[in-house]
């Protein structure tokens, strides 16, 4: 299956990319996907579906967009 990955701010100096269409096997989980992209597994961020949060361990499907970016604080 086919899903494009977006990452933002340092993740992408990190990946080595900001945006990319991706071939995964059907059944894929979003945990696989961030371990294909090799990021750093210590670091907090936040995962999103086609514009939705989305938990490690779902399964992605056909067309998905996914964006990564890494939690930032302040006020």
């Amino acid at each position: 299956m086919k899903i494009v990955v977006k990452l933002i701010g340092p993740l992408i100096y990190e990946a080595g990319f900001s945006e990319k269409e991706l071939e995964l096997a059907d059944g894929a989980s979003v945990d696989g996907l961030l371990d294909l992209i090799a990021l750093t597994k210590s670091r907090p961020k936040v995962v999103t579906r086609n514009g939705l949060a989305v938990a490690p361990g779902e399964p992605l499907e056909e067309g998905d967009r996914i964006a990564v970016a890494p939690l930032y604080s302040g006020g």
